[in-house]
């Protein structure tokens, strides 16, 4: 298993949760400590409503008009060109897997016609063929394809970027808080009638009670289903973690004065554009109509309708969880809500997301 790299404690606790739950604990309050033992997680409310031990520095505040009128074509054509501003003229490269929040970027810039070097390997053609071959082909001149292989890493390109990221010319764009714009794959393990429903009859009291300051800090209403509920708590307080996990996952640097890496979606505009924009993004039904904002976007501009159709959220970055040959005989390919597949979103989200009846704790628990 690839060894994590450090984070700078300044902007996350070091742990998710400490020891058992009785120990004398360094690092959170009890409160602070359940409630990432429950969501398995760094919870950091953007808005200060949860309680935590030590102090951090809070990098990307919600914006305080959180109303916008903009498109969600508009929406991505700002974030292309404050990416292009964080770069300060330094060569971007995108990271990109194949899923739905890195080919949103790849087509933001092939559209824009500014040349950056998109780095990936040969599972996005399972995940994403069309695009695959967009890149493969030189169909946007702007587009430097630099195609790793076979990548078999737990985090796929870990070590296929160094010599990128030791460039102080380069810096790297990701698809990261693009689960957060739109809520979380979390609610997937609950059935629709569950997802469609009040979320307090769903999740437990204490949680509820926990986070409701947090969650109403952005919710347009106090009563919302499941799913709404889900994306508040996570845009809110998750956002954070997702924003500079890419340190402990590829040593690269999302944050302080030596900054290299920025989250295509984490723009003021997209930020205001998710609040905005909560009840359409939560009124989905079925999986496959998840983050369909990005899925309509994505096909406008290649044609690709099986994918708009079909694809689904992935955990693209861990390839092993998904590959052929490590958990499963065949790769789970993100494009149809299979058993394999929502076995993988179970050993995502873990113990206190609903359970699998063909899948039990002993079985997920081996899972790589």
């Amino acid at each position: 298993m690839d060894t994590p790299y450090e984070i700078d404690t300044k902007y996350a606790p070091k742990y998710t949760k400490y020891g058992s739950r009785n120990a004398a604990n360094p690092y959170f309050y009890h409160s602070e400590n359940e409630i990432n033992r429950y969501f398995g997680t760094r919870m950091l409310c953007r808005h200060g409503h949860l309680k935590h031990k030590h102090k951090y520095e809070i990098l990307s505040p919600i914006p305080l008009n959180t109303y916008t009128s903009m498109s969600y074509d508009l929406v991505v054509e700002d974030a292309v060109n404050y990416m292009v501003e964080k770069a300060n003229g330094r060569k971007i490269n995108l990271m990109w897997s194949g899923g739905i929040d890195s080919t949103v970027p790849l087509y933001g810039f092939a559209r824009a016609g500014i040349p950056i070097n998109v780095h990936y390997d040969e599972s996005t053609k399972i995940e994403n063929i069309t695009a695959y071959n967009d890149l493969e082909s030189g169909k946007y001149g702007n587009l430097n394809a630099i195609n790793h292989g076979i990548t078999n890493e737990k985090y796929a390109l870990r070590t296929h970027i160094i010599p990128y990221k030791n460039d102080e010319e380069n810096c790297f764009v990701t698809g990261e808080v693009g689960d957060q714009i739109f809520g979380t794959g979390r609610v997937f393990l609950f059935p629709k009638e569950q997802r469609n429903a009040h979320y307090r009859e769903s999740a437990p009291e204490w949680v509820c009670n926990a986070l409701e300051n947090c969650v109403n800090s952005v919710l347009n209403k106090p009563d919302v289903n499941l799913k709404q509920w889900h994306w508040a708590w996570s845009f809110n307080a998750k956002y954070q973690w997702v924003m500079i996990r890419c340190k402990q996952q590829y040593d690269l640097t999302p944050y302080g004065p030596n900054c290299n890496t920025y989250a295509f979606y984490d723009t003021p505009n997209y930020q205001r554009w998710s609040i905005t924009n909560q009840d359409e993004n939560s009124a989905w039904q079925e999986i496959p109509q998840y983050k369909w904002a990005s899925k309509q976007w994505i096909y406008e501009q290649n044609g690709d309708k099986f994918y708009r159709d079909n694809k689904l959220k992935t955990p693209s970055a861990n390839r092993i969880r998904t590959a052929e040959g490590f958990n499963f005989d065949c790769p789970v390919t993100g494009l149809e809500v299979s058993k394999e597949y929502m076995m993988v979103i179970k050993k995502t989200f873990g113990k206190t997301a609903p359970a699998l009846d063909y899948a039990d704790e002993e079985t997920l628990k081996n899972m790589q």
